[in-house]
Parts: C-alpha cells; sequence; structure tokens
C-alpha cells in the first residue's frame, strides 16, 4: 500500500477497509476494530480524504467503527449530527444546513 499522489488507491482500500470491518463485526468484533483501526491510521497518515459519510464511521478516540445502535448512538441537535460512541464516550458534532431537513415538510 504505497500512495504517494495516488488519491484513487487510497479511497479505494480505506473503502474496502471500511466495508470489511462493518461485515465483520457480527462475527468477530476484534477483527472489525483492527480493520477499522488499520483504516483510520490510513486516513491519519495520508493527504487525501474520502468522504465525509464514510470519514465519520470511525471513532477518533479509540478507532473503532461507529456503527449506529450498536456501538455509536446518533441524534440531531440545532443544526449538528452527534456522534457519541458507546466504547470510549466520545462525542462528535457534525453540522448540518437546517434548511436541508425541512424540505421534506
Amino acid at each position: 500500500m504505497i500512495y504517494k499522489k495516488d488519491t484513487k488507491r487510497f479511497t479505494r482500500d480505506f473503502d474496502e477497509l471500511l466495508e470489511m470491518s462493518i461485515g465483520a463485526f457480527d462475527a468477530d468484533k476484534e477483527l472489525s476494530d483492527r480493520y477499522a483501526s488499520i483504516a483510520y491510521n490510513l486516513l491519519k497518515s495520508k493527504k487525501a480524504r474520502p468522504e465525509r459519510n464514510k470519514k465519520v464511521l470511525i471513532c477518533k478516540n479509540c478507532t473503532k467503527i461507529l456503527i449506529p445502535s450498536k456501538t455509536a448512538v446518533v441524534r440531531l441537535e440545532k443544526g449538528f449530527l452527534v456522534y457519541k460512541c458507546l466504547n470510549c464516550g466520545n462525542v462528535r458534532r457534525i453540522g448540518y444546513d437546517q434548511r436541508i431537513r425541512r424540505k421534506s415538510d
């Protein structure tokens, strides 16, 4: 896995590790956490940026996978999407535009 300027390859490998982590969660949680940790370290070491919705699936504090209702609590609070890790208690707030939410009304 050598990525100098090959961002497509980086994002592909990051996506694969994330999918493997989510897929292995029910069978083996330790293996799933290891895949998530490798994906996070890969993300931290490179300057390429994956999509935001994939990046938030890994806890910054304990580097474990965040699966809503299994390892994370997800709430909406005044313009923020709040992820709380059930493993370490770390809270991540991600801003969103409230006008987008109100379009469905």
